[in-house]
Parts: structure tokens; sequence; C-alpha cells
């Protein structure tokens, strides 16, 4: 028998393995190390060398089993740790972690407040669950901690990986994703096995989806039609394999338009999201309800046994496919699929982690793209999009959004002199209305088209008109290019005009909205919409006083203007390159 001391060194050179592996993240070798550790000392033990069990070596491997998701055996080892030494911090600090990952969350508590000297991550999960208990997020009630213990077990069969992050719940239908530990970037936040993803092609498989494929009807959404089939077919299968993924997807989406109740549209009055105008057939969330409609019309009568789900349950899965799947390539094949855990993640702009499906890998990744701190929200961005659309498709709205649109409409009539030489020109109609969607940004591109198109029907020299014809062969009205200072200010008098009707139907203005949102106690739907529309107020505040500032600049004479740039009075900063750019091409 070697010596008790050679024995002991060879443990702790065994143990160093294990801690230099841990921190290659390379948890299955600090496993196999730590392992190893544990069984000299076990051998040390029963040839009574003198040598006790260390708790050291099972807190350790209690730690890789854990970032290796195998949480059932982390505990063992954990609690076996605190056996060993019933005061060992570290260990009790593991532990709780474990307990609270794995949906215990007073059982964690309870233990951490055992330590008589709580350390920051101990003080921070006491406090988390403080901030739980002052409904900052919510403690969720048994059956709903039960699912997702499913869900954890179901993706660890799937074989993958999340021990790093936890789910937060902020209530029954609102979860967030928070990190368990630091990230660094470029390091792996979360993989989604290949066996637990839902795919585009899965959903084109079922009996449904193929006599929709075979008909060849002409569907409005037909991808999020199939996806929408797959996931109510599963969810009537008691057995579904599918089942604990399904189970913890929300049950409504209360706070989606498409799911208001009168009162809360009421608060869209005005609002070309919900506009009652004559003039304009194209507002979103009837235009949404009606195209989902549609879909479920034609695949009923493609395939009858389609309507055991009513139209409610329809909408239901398309605003859950639309809320809720990635975009990824599959050995080189574009697909969508559903991707359990990551489809948690809530919106941030600018981009805090990127994702990607990995063919060698075979599963989703999420990775950082910066240092996320532990206990911090993790985010994905959703990507640059105007509060309507997050509004009608996510349910939610971003503060102070720089991508917030409206839409308006230009409405061209007969009474134009030149009607006729235009049309002749285009080769097409201009008569009727023409819905631009505008941002508070000159140099956007549907900003720049929308301004064109303006110039194209105010303008009323036929020589200018004449001249058009001749310098371009294939002509487009938005991309008329500024003409004369008077096109202009007719332009400009058309925005005004456009922004002043638009505001008029509004039941409120932009300050009572103000007021009404600092002194009103408000649903989560009507602070929504209120938001709504001050966002699109803003834009056309700016645009109608960017028209009386444009107005009064064009009609300086050339004399005025030439000294306003020289002596640099010029009082339009925030677009001086726009506005000089005009006053040269004009």
């Amino acid at each position: 028998m070697p010596p008790k001391k050679s024995i002991e060194e060879k443990a702790e050179a065994l143990k160093q393995e294990g801690n230099n592996a841990f921190l290659s993240l390379d948890y299955y070798k600090a496993v196999e190390c730590y392992s190893k550790a544990i069984s000299i000392n076990f051998m040390i033990e029963n040839n009574q060398l003198g040598l006790r069990e260390n708790p050291v070596y099972f807190n350790n491997r209690s730690q890789a089993y854990f970032y290796s998701d195998r949480l059932e055996l982390a505990l063992i080892d954990a609690s076996k740790a605190i056996e060993l030494k019933p005061d060992y911090t570290k260990a009790i600090n593991n532990k709780a972690q474990i307990l609270y990952v794995m949906g215990k969350v007073e059982e964690a508590i309870l233990l951490l407040k055992t330590v008589q000297e709580p350390n920051a991550d101990t003080k921070k999960m006491i406090q988390d669950n403080q901030d739980y208990k002052q409904h900052k997020s919510v403690i969720p009630n048994e059956f709903e901690a039960s699912k997702h213990k499913n869900l954890f077990n179901w993706l660890r069969q799937g074989a993958s990986l999340f021990s790093g992050v936890k789910i937060e719940y902020y209530g029954p239908d609102y979860r967030g994703i928070v990190a368990n530990k630091s990230f660094q970037p470029k390091e792996c936040i979360l993989y989604i096995a290949r066996q637990n993803l839902i795919t585009l092609e899965m959903s084109k498989e079922t009996t449904i989806s193929k006599k929709i494929i075979s008909s060849k009807v002409d569907l409005l959404s037909p991808k999020h039609t199939y996806l929408s089939t797959f996931l109510l077919l599963e969810k009537r299968n008691p057995e579904s394999y599918w089942k604990p993924y399904l189970d913890i997807l929300p049950s409504q989406y209360d706070s989606f338009p498409i799911f208001y109740k009168p009162e809360d549209l009421d608060w869209l009055q005005g609002s070309p999201f919900l506009s009652n105008s004559k003039q304009n057939n194209k507002e979103q969330v009837r235009e949404k309800v009606s195209d989902i409609h549609k879909d479920y019309q034609m695949i009923s009568n493609i395939a009858p046994e389609f309507t055991q789900f009513s139209f409610e349950e329809f909408c239901w899965a398309r605003m859950t496919v639309s809320s809720r799947i990635f975009g990824i390539s599959i050995k080189g094949v574009k697909t969508d699929a559903f991707v359990p855990l990551a489809d948690m993640l809530n919106h941030r702009r600018p981009k805090q982690t990127s994702w990607m499906y990995s063919d060698e890998k075979q599963g989703f990744i999420l990775e950082a793209d910066e240092f996320i701190e532990k206990g911090q929200t993790v985010y994905e961005s959703y990507g640059r999009k105007c509060n309507s659309r997050f509004l009608l498709n996510y349910g939610f709205m971003v503060e102070d959004n720089d991508a917030n649109e409206i839409q308006v409409t230009v409405n061209v009539n007969y009474t134009d002199p030149l009607v006729q030489q235009k049309e002749d020109f285009i080769q097409d109609s201009i008569i009727g209305s023409k819905q631009f969607r505008i941002i508070d940004d000159l140099e956007e591109s549907t900003v720049c088209e929308f301004m064109s198109f303006i110039r194209f029907v105010v303008l009323i020299d036929e020589r200018e008109l004449k001249s058009l014809v001749n310098f371009h062969n294939k002509f487009r009205p938005t991309k008329t290019p500024p003409l004369n200072a008077m096109n202009e200010i007719q332009m400009w008098q058309r925005i005004n005009l456009i922004c002043t009707q638009q505001l008029f139907q509004y039941r409120t203005t932009f300050e009572r909205d103000q007021q009404i949102l600092k002194t009103q106690q408000l649903t989560h739907n009507q602070r929504n919409c209120l938001q709504l529309r001050m966002g699109e107020k803003e834009i056309l505040y700016f645009f109608k006083m960017m028209a009386q500032d444009m107005i009064e600049l064009l009609n300086q004479s050339q004399k005025e203007l030439s000294k306003y740039l020289q002596e640099g009075k010029f009082k339009y900063t925030d677009y001086f390159d726009f506005y000089f750019l005009i006053l040269l091409s004009i």
C-alpha cells in the first residue's frame, strides 16, 4: 500500500485537473477527475489510513454536474458535501442554486437563510425572492412549476444544455430568461438539440398540410398555417412527444390586438392602426383578422376535418407561430422552427445575443454578444420595428422607439389638370389613395418615396412634366426629385394638410395623452394603445413643424437664402444637409 501522503497528493492532483477542465468548460472531464479523486479518498478511508471523505471534491463534482445539466446528480453531491461539513457555505450556496433552478424556490430560500454570513450570491437570491413578493416577478404555483420541470427534463432527455440560465416568472403567460452565471462574449448561453425543435418541414408532414399542399391553394400565410396546424393537432394528442413544450405555451394572448375587447379597441380610435375612415381600408388589426379568417376558411374547405378546431383556436395558433418561431438554416436549407426555452427571451435593442443553428453540433445555439452578468436578464433582438408591428405580432410596446412609424394616405382625384398626361407618362393610374408608412427621419427611404410621390401629385407645370418625360425612360412617381421652389412649397403644404387631417381623427391631443399617462390608472392594453397613438402623433407633429419651417424657408428670396448660408444663421441645424441639398437642387 502506498503511503497515505502520496495517495492524498494524487487525489489533490486529480482535483486540480478537474478544476482546470471545469474552467475550460469541459464539465464531463471535470466530473471524471473529481470522481477519481473521490474514489481514492474512499479507498483510503476503507483501508483505515485516517483520511476522511473530502467535501470539496463532492461540491466541485456537484458544480460540474450542474453545468452539464445533470441536476439530480448535482443535488446528491451538494447534499453529501453539506453532510460531511454542515457549515460549508459554498456547498450550501451551491445546493440552493440547484434547488432554485429545479423550481424549488421556497426550499432554496430556506436553505440560504441558514448561512450565518451570506455572500453576494446568497444576498441576491434572497433579494430576488423579496422582489417576487413585491410583484416585480411572480413565484409560480405548483402546477406552473411542474410544467416547467417537465420541460426541463424533456429538454435534458433530448441532450439540450441550458444550466447557465433560469426562467423568470412575471405572470402566467409572461416569462423571461435570466443568467444563472456570468457569460463572456462568444460564450454559449444555451444549446437546444435538434430533437427538441419543431421545424416547418415537420409541420408539412401532417395529413391536413399534405392536403393543403396538393390542392395548391393560394394561402395568405402558408408557412404559418402549416406550423399552426401542427400545433393544434399535437395539442389534441395526450401522448404527443411535444407535450412538455406545448404545455408551457401561453394559454391566451390578451395583449395581442386581434384579441382585444371593444373597450380596449376604443383607445385606438383615430389611429390608422384601427381606423374607421372609409378612405383607409388597410388598417392593420381588422386586416390581420380578415387574413387569418380567409386562411381558416380555405383550409376547412380543403380538409373538412380541420373544422374540429374553432377559428379562435386557429387565431391562438397563428399568434403563437408569429411571436415565437426562429428563422434558421439546417444543412443549407432555410426553415422556421419553434425553439423551446429560447422563445422565452424578451426583446432588447441593441442586440445582446446572437443565435444560429449548428450543423456540426446538430442544434440551436444562443451566444452572448457582450458580457452578461449573473442575475441579469438575457435578451435577444426582434429587430428594428415600429411599435404598431411589435403590438400586432408580439403584444408589447417599446418605450422611446426610434423606429416608430405611422401609415398616412395620399389622395389623388380627377381635379388635377395634368392627371391624364401623368398617367400616360407612368403607364399606370394614380387616381385614388396610396398609403405610405413614414418615420420622423427625412433620410429614410419610405419618407423619400412619400415626398417624391407628393411632388409628382402636386406638379402643375406641364413643362416640368415634359422634362421628366424626356429625361427618364422608366420613371416612377416615388422617385420624383426636387423640381423647383413652387413645387417644393406645394409638396410641404400637402404634407401639412395630410398631417393636420390625421391629427383631427384622434379624440385627444398629444398633450392630453401625456396627462392621461401620468394621472390615470391604466390597464396593460390601455397603456399600450395610448403609447401607440402618442408615438403616431409625435411623427405627425414632426412633419407639421418641418412643413411650416420649409415653407417659410422656401418663400425667402435668393438673396436672403444666400445671406443665411454665408453668415451661418441657418436655424434648421438638425437637417442642415437635407435642406442644403434641396436648396442646391432647385
